[in-house]
């Protein structure tokens, strides 16, 4: 698996918050980080209606946030 690959997760119904900045020790989700480090970006809520497997970015640049959508392939 590549630096960037997706983390793949059978997921309950629910909200969840995504790291969108990708400092989070707890990826894919937000641990606080953004606060403590300034990063100026903020975690993306994330309602998921029912139990399903998801594939969450971890690139943070896919087009399809916060799920993957192979933009990792693409980047370094």
């Amino acid at each position: 698996m590549g630096r960037f690959s997706p983390i793949v997760r059978d997921e309950k119904a629910g909200t969840y918050y995504w790291c969108s900045c990708g400092e989070s020790q707890g990826q894919p989700f937000c641990d606080g980080s953004h606060s403590r480090k300034h990063t100026g970006k903020a975690p993306l809520e994330v309602k998921i209606e029912s139990d399903r497997k998801v594939a969450w970015c971890t690139c943070k640049q896919s087009s399809k946030k916060p799920f993957c959508d192979g933009t990792h392939s693409r980047v370094s």
